[in-house]
């Protein structure tokens, strides 16, 4: 009997639909690498800020998971024929051809002409699980950065935040990354830049400089490129270890199979009515397809296939 009533309660649509969103990951971490400098790109789009000359309010940004580069250029309006212009001046032309790029379900990405010319150019777009950034979580990080920076550097001066930028961004090239111990820019050229405060107080490189035996030098620099290269990436996956027992530590494991019905976390879907009264989950929806990396297909009872990948975080068991 005590089983019974458990199960008639489980059903409660209203009960299910407002249950308290659980926080905890579902999935262990599924660490995201690059196998060479500049193959496989991140790229989202910040904004929008207050507007700026030429009406920009948008920013594009641009990040190489391996060096850990990054690209970005303010834009007034933010189309597929803008993505592709960005990714084409700042990228190829800089780096060649990436081979993949990862970006959430932006139409300016996953529809054409974007999509188009990524087919033609065999470049691989990855697409990220609707409202779950953590799955773009390189460029989501370099986003927080990259407006901390501006708004540290614009203060109460009233300053444009397009000014700024180049600063912001030339301090995050030359910064050590934690990940893999190295500056953006020493992965990229083989050398360090020679950054301001190195004139103020002469480094020993400055006080040193010779310019007979800088030729010299430089080609010992760029001999130890490689070197320091596979050094970045043994660190860089000795780091994501780290973190991933971290990560994985707090895992509550739930997975569905095709066939399972589900709710959807409303907040993420804007389905239903929002607000303090509004339900925190819709649905309910059936499983179509179940992904390694813990994203699904959805479609609706009738049928009829929901759009985009969805992952694990934002579904919960439904009770019929």
């Amino acid at each position: 009997m005590y089983s019974d009533a458990e199960r008639e309660i489980r059903k409660c649509r209203g009960c299910q639909m407002h249950a308290s969103v659980q926080r905890a990951p579902k999935r262990e971490m599924i660490p995201v690498t690059s196998p060479w400098p500049f193959h496989k790109w991140a790229i989202d789009i910040v904004g929008p800020f207050p507007e700026a000359p030429g009406k920009v309010k948008f920013l594009v940004v641009a990040v190489d998971y391996f060096t850990k580069w990054v690209e970005a250029r303010p834009l007034a309006t933010i189309t597929g024929k803008q993505m592709i212009n960005f990714v084409w001046e700042n990228i190829c032309c800089r780096f060649g051809l990436p081979g993949k790029i990862v970006s959430d379900n932006g139409k300016q990405f996953a529809e054409n002409p974007f999509r188009a010319w990524c087919k033609e150019l065999q470049i691989v777009q990855i697409f990220t699980s609707v409202a779950h950034p953590q799955s773009n979580g390189q460029v989501e990080r370099t986003n927080r950065s990259i407006v901390t920076g501006i708004k540290t550097r614009l203060g109460a001066e009233g300053k444009s935040w397009v000014k700024e930028l180049p600063s912001v961004i030339w301090a995050m090239r030359t910064t050590e990354r934690t990940s893999h111990g190295h500056t953006p820019f020493s992965l990229t050229y083989g050398t360090e830049a020679v950054i301001p405060a190195e004139i103020g107080m002469p480094s020993q490189r400055i006080l040193e400089m010779n310019e007979t035996t800088n030729d010299t030098e430089l080609l010992v620099n760029l001999s130890l490129t490689e070197e320091r290269r596979n050094m970045a990436a043994i660190n860089e996956a000795r780091y994501k270890k780290k973190i991933e027992g971290y990560y994985n530590a707090k895992v509550k494991t739930v997975t569905f199979r095709p066939g399972d019905f589900v709710f959807r976390n409303n907040e993420a879907s804007r389905q239903e009515k929002q607000g303090k009264l509004g339900p925190n989950w819709e649905g309910p929806y059936q499983i179509r397809e179940a992904h390694q990396k813990g994203s699904y297909k959805l479609a609706t009872l009738d049928g009829k296939a929901v759009p985009r990948h969805w992952n694990g975080m934002q579904l919960k068991k439904c009770y019929i």
